[in-house]
């Protein structure tokens, strides 16, 4: 039967019908608790790619769940039959601004329609903190909120009307209909059944339901019926998770953006008194834009990462408000009235206001960044688990409902994170959890109840914006009672006669619900003994800063770190991870979708013959998956909000598979570097005329996989080996050791000159050790023995310097990433970690000399440029040391260059499976730099090569901004 079906649905859809166990194990969860694997994925391109595939479900009786970023916490976007994957119907429809309306695809991210709306001064206000990497119609399916709802309401007070896909295939336009007035259409019949249908219990309905400002559990019944002869049929839609219909089209009220903000941040030594503070305040009748909370975990994580918060470790709770309007003189009356109100406030330690634009965005991407601040909390085995993490009162009740959750914790012993959106009396709380335990199982249940009782006592919702899904929609007739969830059941089967439309979500006769199809409960298998990396050390320094944990991981909970919330998945430049989804916008080019994929098959380890399971690891597929997918910029270390080191579990997949397979056509070139480039630098007039004879580079891409099209750097006649010992040095009392990498030894050595002759002039010999090229693609790329022996090598070179305090000087970002922490993953010791330890980029050393007043002086360079961070500068954080060295060359104008990540990924480009897509990564980096007429460094040569290539300008490197500042020319 489902060979007919997939038959069917390939025959009728344009996008893609997606059938591989590798896919299907991606699309299997998404940033909820729970996974389930679906029959299959249809990416749809159009509308009527929804409603045949509908159809075709239909027919066939099988469930149908619709997917847009698949960033909702309870479970709604997976299932087990068809996966529909909305992202690729994203356009624009329409914008009218007189009319004050915008008409977008259901696939469109909210983040990419702020930034177009922000143009014109308008916007849609509700913004949940997901607001980059969910999509409009998971909005709408969820009634999403955020933190300006306290001012601007939910999404149901945005929508105006709908196109939605019902159960047979068949498409409405859900509008408002005028019952006297409306003809016998689809959608007037529709209204006329549900009026019949409500209209007798409006009375039931209206005592019944909770009494809170924003609501995404059960049906929105209540806001159906807006007088007795007009029904709102685009609100029934509005939170129902793709169980009535699903959403293809939205009509949204657009507003105008105020002129003016300000914000006051206020640390309280208690969450009871703070939650006092805002009862206090809100039905006092101060209008802010935001009133939002969070709680000590939160802080703590957040002071261990972001140096704004380094100030605010004795308070236990800090509240965030937000005041805007349309005249200054308005805010600033708001914040006089706050500051009146506050002097006082029980509790409260500290105030800090603002009203500076860039500090106000820098504090609130603190409270944005709440959900990856939880997700970082370790505890063993235990993690924040969501599922009670959405309940909402009346602000009034807010005191209780923490007294309350405080209470239930403490009675079941359990630790917990709390945050969230206090002005509406909704708060985002987390049990920390092992649900891999029994215990944990037990104690996940009677929390639920517990606190899901509290709220129903406070005449509070189990959902302010979350909605139900799999880990709520068991309480729903708990929450509502007998006659209410009648009326649900029934407007289900009114539109879901066949229970296909995302089943057992909203209403569900099952009880246990919420324990089943966990994630976190399943029997992994560890293979932590089998590992070709070092797992489970003490953590390079680079992670230490970025995790604020001491200790990594072992390999099984590295992979089982992602949460799924889809962040990877961002398409703007405020973060850089994932350059790879960017370049695709494809689940499997996203850190989501490839962990996903590790993490089922660590989980059917056990389950699958061996023989099954090295089939499809040694499949055309899964080497695709780990190699063409990941070019190892290592970003997501820094901005996944788990800070999952997904580049690492890559290079261990890749180590596997290498082993077993061998590496894939080009990659073993880059494992060989230093042999091959010695050799094309011994025999440079011929080298140099070979890579740019086009017969030559067909035959090189058919035997050695480096792509044809790619530009080779030409290669130096004399390498920097023998240009250094000609060099003579002046008599200097301090040293330093330089580690020169690839780029300068065999293509620019005169490079290696100048940083030779800066370190010279600040007071430093240079030592030379003996070294291999870093090894970094045999290290990342499966070619562990030989990257064992590159290692051990170069480490053994350089431990003596370590070992003196004498600092090693590298220029390539990749080489000192490579020597500050890759190492340690294949050779940790006590060497390697003092060679670890006493690693500086050139730009670092002088930056640390500038900070101790003993930098020579620079010289005026008079230039007006554009400046473009190496990824691997941004993971080691001294890009922000860059940018202050530049700061002090006198009459240097720049701007940072941020878009994004150029694409090179080192050898990755050079492979012929890759290039094209390595240029598509680029690309909005490459229109930036066409684009300018100012000249553009960059601070990595790999950078440099792949800018260049893709803009056709010339790119300077940022230390050639130094050399020229104290004179040094070629």
């Amino acid at each position: 039967m489902h060979e007919q079906l997939i038959d069917e649905l390939r025959a009728s859809v344009r996008g893609r019908v997606l059938t591989g166990m590798l896919d299907r194990y991606m699309y299997a969860s998404d940033a909820s608790a729970y996974e389930m694997l679906p029959l299959c994925i249809v990416v749809a391109r159009d509308v009527q790619d929804v409603a045949s595939t509908v159809k075709v479900a239909y027919k066939h009786g099988v469930p149908v769940t619709a997917r847009g970023g698949g960033s909702g916490l309870a479970g709604q976007a997976i299932g087990s039959g068809i996966i529909i994957d909305l992202t690729r119907m994203n356009r624009l429809l329409t914008l009218n601004l007189e009319e004050g309306y915008v008409t977008v695809e259901a696939g469109m991210y909210k983040g990419v329609l702020d930034r177009e709306l922000k143009r014109h001064g308008k916007f849609i206000p509700v913004d949940p903190s997901s607001s980059d990497y969910c999509t409009i119609g998971g909005m709408i399916a969820n009634n999403a909120s955020g933190a300006h709802t306290v001012k601007y309401g939910s999404m149901i007070d945005y929508v105006e009307e709908l196109d939605v896909v019902l159960a047979d295939g068949s498409i409405i336009h859900a509008r408002k209909v005028d019952l006297n007035y409306d003809d016998d259409s689809v959608e007037a019949r529709l209204a006329r059944e549900l009026y019949s249908m409500l209209a007798p219990k409006m009375d039931v309905i209206r005592e019944g339901f909770p009494k809170v400002s924003k609501n995404s559990s059960g049906y929105r019944i209540d806001r159906v019926l807006l007088n007795e002869h007009t029904v709102d049929l685009a609100k029934l839609f509005v939170g129902s998770e793709g169980t009535l219909g699903i959403v293809v089209r939205a009509s949204l009220r657009i507003i105008d953006i105020p002129r003016f903000r300000a914000l006051a941040l206020l640390a309280f030594d208690d969450t009871y008194n703070a939650a006092l503070y805002v009862r206090d305040i809100v039905m006092g009748g101060l209008r802010a834009a935001t009133v939002e909370l969070i709680d000590r975990t939160v802080i703590d994580m957040a002071r261990s990462i972001d140096s704004n918060f380094h100030g605010y470790k004795d308070y236990e709770c800090i509240l965030f408000l937000e005041l805007d309007g349309n005249s200054m003189d308005d805010v600033r009356s708001m914040m006089d009235k706050l500051m009146s109100i506050s002097s006082n406030a029980k509790g409260l330690k500290h105030i800090t206001c603002s009203y500076d634009e860039d500090e106000i965005s820098r504090l609130w991407e603190v409270r944005k960044r709440a959900l990856a601040y939880t997700m970082k909390v370790r505890m063993g085995k235990s993690k924040p688990i969501a599922f009670i993490e959405d309940p909402v009162v009346q602000v009034d009740k807010l005191p209780d409902l923490v007294d309350a959750l405080r209470r239930i914790y403490r009675m079941y012993g359990v630790q917990y994170t709390m945050y969230g959106h206090a002005g509406d009396g909704n708060l985002h709380t987390r049990p920390i959890l092992d649900l891999s335990s029994d215990d944990g199982l037990r104690v996940m249940k009677a929390l639920a109840y517990e606190v899901f009782n509290v709220v129903k006592s406070m005449k509070g919702s189990i959902s302010a914006e979350h909605g139900d899904g799999l880990a709520r929609s068991e309480f729903v007739r708990m929450l509502y009672g007998d006659e209410i969830y009648s009326l649900f059941v029934k407007v289900k089967q009114v539109l879901d006669p066949k229970n296909i439309m995302n089943p057992e979500k909203k209403v569900t006769n099952h009880r246990d619900l919420l324990v089943k199809n966990l994630r976190y409960s399943k029997g992994v298998s560890r293979d932590d003994d089998n590992t070709m990396l070092v797992w489970g050390s003490k953590s390079s320094a680079i992670a230490s800063r970025v995790t604020g944990y001491e200790e990594e991981l072992a390999y099984a909970d590295e992979v089982g770190l992602c949460h799924g919330c889809g962040m990877c998945r961002e398409l703007n430049y405020k973060v850089r991870m994932c350059p790879v989804y960017k370049g695709l916008e494809d689940e499997v080019a996203s850190c989501r979708g490839r962990n996903n994929v590790l993490r089922w098959l660590l989980n059917i380890a056990h389950t699958v013959e061996r023989q099954e399971q090295d089939t499809l690891m040694g499949s055309k597929e899964y080497e695709e998956l780990i190699y063409k997918y990941c070019i190892q910029c290592k970003m997501c270390l820094i901005d996944c909000p788990s800070n999952v080191n997904v580049g690492k579990i890559m290079a261990e997949a890749r180590a596997r598979y290498a082993k077993i397979n061998g590496l894939p056509k080009g990659y073993a070139y880059f494992a060989e570097i230093d042999r091959y480039a010695k050799l094309a630098c011994r025999y440079s007039w011929l080298s140099n005329m070979l890579i740019n004879s086009r017969l030559f580079r067909i035959v090189l891409e058919h035997l050695a996989g480096i792509d044809a099209r790619k530009r080779i750097p030409r290669f130096s006649s004399k390498v920097f080996d023998d240009l250094f010992h000609e060099y003579r040095q002046p008599a200097l009392d301090k040293s330093v050791a330089f580690f020169a990498d690839t780029y300068i030894r065999y293509i620019d050595p005169m490079l290696g000159l100048k940083i030779v002759r800066i370190l010279n002039i600040n007071g430093y010999r240079v030592e030379f050790p003996e070294q291999f090229s870093s090894g970094l693609p045999a290290i990342l790329e499966g070619a562990v023995d030989k990257a064992r022996r590159i290692v051990e090598f170069n480490t053994s070179s350089l431990y003596p310097y370590a070992s003196k305090g004498i600092p090693i000087v590298t220029f390539s970002p990749s080489a000192s990433l490579a020597l500050r922490m890759e190492y340690l993953n294949v050779l940790d010791d006590h060497r390697s970690r003092a060679v670890a330890d006493h690693v500086q980029d050139v730009h670092e050393l002088l930056y640390n000399l500038k900070s101790r007043a003993e930098l020579v002086e620079f010289k005026p360079v008079d230039e007006d440029i554009l400046v473009h961070m190496h990824c691997h500068t941004i993971v080691q954080g001294y890009d922000r040391h860059i940018t202050s060295l530049l700061k002090s060359i006198p009459s240097l104008r720049f701007s940072i260059l941020e878009k994004g990540c150029c694409g090179v990924g080192g050898s990755y480009s050079f492979i012929k499976d890759n290039y094209a897509l390595s240029m598509q990564i680029g690309r909005e980096l490459f229109y930036a730099v066409k684009a300018s007429d100012k000249k553009v460094y960059t601070t990595g040569e790999s950078c440099r090569l792949q800018m260049e290539e893709g803009s056709g300008r010339e790119i300077g490197l940022t230390i050639d901004l130094i050399a020229k500042a104290y004179n040094i020319r070629d």
